[in-house]
């Protein structure tokens, strides 16, 4: 291994070209990498420097690795960009970034001074770039530095190098020939480069162990590309990894997002080993892997190790399904209507820890261990389980820890019995906490559902609607959420409720419980109007459970109690309860929301206790909704 400091001018000149390998990941510098290294040519631009030219003097950018590409004899010298990548690459942006402004400024300068020799190879078609970035960044780079398209990441600091050249030409009256010379002549890097005996992988994981770490998903590229090998790593890489990353990693301004393909990988390793976590997704992966290859022959690990890249290539696509049933690309998959409807209802009601269950029973029912009835009572189960569990008011804090283990115990029980009748067993256990239906009515009628569990709250009332329309469904995906009784309640509000003698504590300690919240188009439209003039917007709206509201002639705290106490009903109906719960009552199945006043107690005031409880008549027509 040799190391040295040179300039960026001694780097670039020559016949060679910079091979970034697909184990690295893709561009991710944003602004602030940027921004930082424009400071610093700046700041070397103002600084007097010797004129002699072998005199190594300026700004030091940090190190790159670079390592003997193996391959047919070639002119051209071809390095493997071990590390450094991030830098070397905005480096040559930003050097094409002060042509093309150069270009703009001096039109009779010649660019092809600095694209023969730095940023091009114009004799040689293989490599006709300096740099040949990541298959996945490899587009963008041609269409940003050829093309003039500014695409994606690399795009994106090109656009950002531009506007601060123009800037600082314009405004600051900078050279731009001597600013370009100061990048190329006086800002410094290391030089490390590897000999042809070292172990590439080697070298990134010492390199990742010294504080420069991969994502997890890098890691997981990495370890199955050394296993296959070489010859079928490219094949590999282009065929099942990159189809992968385009569909789970998004860019941002701030880099790229591979939250979705950790989850993804994690999901898969906690099927099999309930402990993993997404922070040591790569050793539970590695250690798995590599108990499996260890007894096999060369030519069987390199097999076997590219059949689990097919394998993981495969669950990325019933994890595309997992996260949008409704996509039309996942219909290769020949997944049943039933099974995507329910798949649709669980990512509507977005439990994050839901995901490696709902993989593994999709993986089940492609290798046919699993028909697709039961896979959708399984997929029912585990979202009344949900809901159920959001109506009492429990927190989501344990639902990882809980629902994770699951596919793993499953597993564990098959063949026992119906995989939905195992699930059932799994929930109702002690610890899991799957109220029953009494506990639920019980809990519910206080409960500021719309403050605990808001993000699913648009669901229960679509929910509810669903159950109960016989008719055309209205599109409540594109409605709010309105409380019946405002969250600041109009002079209106409040003097109907003390014309009907109702405490004003009484009726606000029920703003925010279920039977308070609707569905509707008209949210702003009606505001914190009276029940009276809501009852007029209500009674023209496509969803029922608005043209029931509209014949009820006010809206006090027992209306709300019992509408809060029907709805969790019908909810209950859909979605059974704990199996042998001697606490578990039958809910017939509630076609209307009939329930009688004398169900719930009003709550009083201790003045009002003391005093003597007063009460208000019920006519008919309010006694149910």
């Amino acid at each position: 291994m040799r190391a040295g400091e040179t300039t960026i001018l001694r780097l670039l000149q020559g016949s060679k070209v910079f091979l970034i390998p697909n184990f690295q990941r893709r561009y991710t510098w944003r602004a602030k990498e940027w921004e930082l290294l424009r400071a610093d040519l700046l700041r070397e631009y103002a600084v007097e420097h010797p004129e002699d030219p072998q005199n190594l003097d300026g700004h030091f950018l940090g190190s790159i690795v670079l390592h003997p590409a193996a391959g047919r004899a070639s002119l051209l010298m071809r390095h493997l960009v071990i590390d450094g990548q991030q830098r070397l690459t905005t480096i040559l942006v930003l050097l094409a970034a002060i042509r093309d402004v150069r270009s703009q400024m001096q039109p009779h300068w010649d660019p092809a001074e600095y694209n023969v020799k730095y940023l091009t190879n114009p004799f040689d078609p293989e490599y006709p770039d300096r740099l040949r970035p990541t298959e996945l960044d490899r587009a963008a780079y041609t269409l940003t530095m050829r093309d003039g398209q500014p695409t994606e990441g690399i795009g994106q600091a090109y656009t950002f190098f531009i506007q601060k050249i123009r800037h600082v030409v314009d405004a600051n009256g900078v050279d731009i020939e001597k600013l370009a010379n100061t990048l190329l002549m006086h800002m410094l890097v290391v030089e490390i480069i590897t000999g042809t005996g070292d172990s590439v992988n080697n070298i990134l994981n010492t390199l990742n162990s010294k504080g420069m770490p991969l994502a997890g998903s890098d890691l997981v590229r990495n370890e199955l590309l050394l296993h296959v090998g070489d010859e079928a790593g490219k094949d590999a890489y282009e065929k099942y990894w990159v189809p992968m990353e385009k569909a789970l990693v998004a860019s941002s301004k701030t880099g790229w997002n591979d939250r979705q393909f950790i989850t993804f990988l994690w999901s898969r390793e906690v099927a099999e080993d309930p402990s993993a976590t997404r922070q040591d997704l790569f050793s539970v992966f590695e250690n798995r892997l590599r108990r499996s290859l260890d007894h096999l022959s060369i030519a069987e690990r390199q097999s076997a190790a590219l059949q689990v890249f097919e394998d993981i290539y495969e669950d990325h696509r019933l994890f595309l399904l997992v996260r949008d049933p409704q996509d039309p690309s996942t219909e290769a998959l020949g997944v049943g209507e039933e099974l995507r409807e329910s798949l649709e209802r669980l990512r509507r009601w977005g439990s994050e820890p839901s995901t490696p269950l709902a993989l593994w029973l999709l993986k089940q029912t492609r290798t046919g261990a699993l028909d697709e009835t039961d896979a959708v009572a399984c997929l029912d189960i585990l979202l009344g389980y949900l809901i159920r569990r959001a109506l009492v008011g429990i927190p989501t804090n344990t639902l990882n820890r809980l629902i994770t283990p699951l596919p793993s115990r499953l597993a564990a029980r098959r063949g026992q019995g119906r995989m939905q009748d195992e699930l059932a067993a799994l929930l109702s256990a002690q610890g899991y906490y799957w109220p029953t239906n009494n506990e639920v009515l019980k809990a519910v009628i206080t409960q500021p559902i719309y403050v605990s569990a808001r993000r699913q709250v648009h669901f229960l009332l679509s929910e509810a609607e669903r159950l109960m329309s016989t008719k055309e469904l209205a599109l409540t995906s594109r409605m709010t959420i309105d409380h019946v009784m405002p969250q600041e309640l109009s002079d209106d509000w409040r003097r109907d409720l003390r014309d009907a003698d109702v405490e004003l504590d009484d009726a606000l300690a029920l703003t925010h419980t279920l039977g308070n919240l609707t569905l509707t188009g008209l949210n702003s439209e009606m505001s914190n109007s009276s029940f009276s003039e809501k009852r007029r917007h209500y009674a023209s709206s496509p969803v029922r459970m608005n043209e029931e509201l509209s014949r009820l002639r006010t809206f006090f705290p027992d209306d709300i109690r019992a509408r809060t106490h029907a709805l969790a009903r019908r909810l209950l109906t859909r979605y059974p309860g704990p199996q042998s719960s001697p606490s578990a009552v039958h809910v017939e199945r509630v076609e209307t929301m009939d329930l009688p006043r004398a169900v719930w107690k009003p709550r009083c005031s201790r003045s009002r206790r003391a005093a003597g409880p007063r009460t208000r008549t019920s006519s008919p027509s309010q006694a149910s909704i």
